[in-house]
């Protein structure tokens, strides 16, 4: 039994493709690379939990900047995300191919 349940319009659920939400706090350093590096792996929804403390309240966000997949929040990934092969390696399919450009919406053209 899980206690996690796809976050409220993200889109998550059976049967839908996998997509990211990165959770962030203003726009430092850290926030801006983390968004940077999450764009690196395909499309992003970027939260801003300044704006939207709701949502990270939902997703039960302790700490930003944070990455999760929409269609299973319990793959998630805290820090700004500097090393993509690890990240795309605790992430799973399709994100853990970074050959298939094609899983993520970045096809070459």
């Amino acid at each position: 039994m899980s206690d996690a349940a796809p976050i409220a319009g993200s889109g998550g659920g059976a049967g839908l493709g996998a997509g990211l939400r990165l959770f962030v706090l203003g726009q430092t350093e850290t926030m801006r690379r983390a968004i940077q590096n999450a764009r690196r792996l395909g499309p992003v929804d970027v939260v801003d939990v300044r704006d939207d403390p709701a949502a990270a309240e939902l997703a039960r966000v302790l700490a930003t900047p944070t990455l999760m997949r929409t269609d299973d929040p319990r793959v998630r990934i805290v820090g700004d995300l500097r090393d993509l092969d690890a990240v795309r390696g605790h992430l799973g399919p399709p994100y853990d191919d970074p050959s298939d450009a094609s899983a993520t919406g970045h096809g070459n053209g």
